[in-house]
């Protein structure tokens, strides 16, 4: 028999995974409409969003592995964070060269400084985060 809180690994990705693909065709598809783009021009665009799902399902699902252990799980969630951030941006940026919002040299010269500033930035947010949320007593 199963606890309530166990979640198989297949389940999960397939959730959060699905979950991560709507959110990125409302975002994508909310920038076309502001932008005035066809939505046939921003599936490649979608298409790199969609992969850093594959990046975020099963991280967060290691995450999820490390209940009992506080520190252990606060420095999952944040290397988990810190490698989805480090893909969105990235393909953010391959976004805005595909659909000729940026060029490659301001693509690369902008988004190498933001990878690395919004990457370290979510790290330690992230892990401060789970660390504070593990020094809480549990009500219930």
């Amino acid at each position: 028999m199963q606890k309530p809180e166990s979640v198989r690994l297949g389940s999960f990705m397939c959730a959060t995974f699905v979950g991560h693909a709507l959110g990125m065709a409302a975002f994508v598809g909310l920038a076309g409409r502001i932008m005035g783009m066809p939505a046939r021009s921003l599936l490649v665009p979608y298409m790199a969003l969609l992969c850093c799902g594959l990046i975020f399902s099963p991280s967060l699902y290691w995450v999820r592995r490390a209940r009992a252990a506080t520190k252990s799980r606060a420095i999952r969630f944040a290397v988990a964070m810190l490698l989805y951030t480090a893909a969105l941006i990235v393909a953010l940026g391959f976004g805005t060269i595909k659909l000729h919002i940026l060029s490659r040299t301001e693509a690369v010269s902008d988004f190498a400084l933001l990878v690395l500033v919004l990457a370290a930035f979510n790290f330690t947010v992230a892990y401060r985060m789970m660390r504070r949320r593990g020094k809480t007593p549990e009500s219930g």
